[in-house]
């Protein structure tokens, strides 16, 4: 898996906590369908929540980008879908 996404400059001042939640989030949904990535998702996005955190439309877009790799073509047009209801 490429980690090329932990090299983004929008994380260089991100909360501990949140990138702890990126990585595994990252590391568990990836090569999985977007049907089964959806529950992580929210799942994820509810651990942050419990915290009084969230992640902005950046880190999303970051873990949206990281999650496509190695998808098809169909699943990352899906992706791209799903990024523009949620961002």
């Amino acid at each position: 898996m490429n980690e090329n996404w932990k090299n983004h400059p929008k994380l260089k001042q991100i909360d501990p906590k949140k990138l702890e939640i990126m990585e595994f989030l990252i590391h568990q949904c990836q090569g999985k369908s977007l049907e089964m990535i959806l529950p992580d998702l929210m799942a994820a996005s509810s651990r942050l929540s419990e915290q009084g955190l969230s992640f902005t439309n950046a880190e999303t877009s970051i873990i949206l980008d990281a999650l496509k790799e190695g998808m098809s073509s169909e699943e990352q047009q899906r992706i791209d879908t799903l990024r523009g209801l949620i961002l």
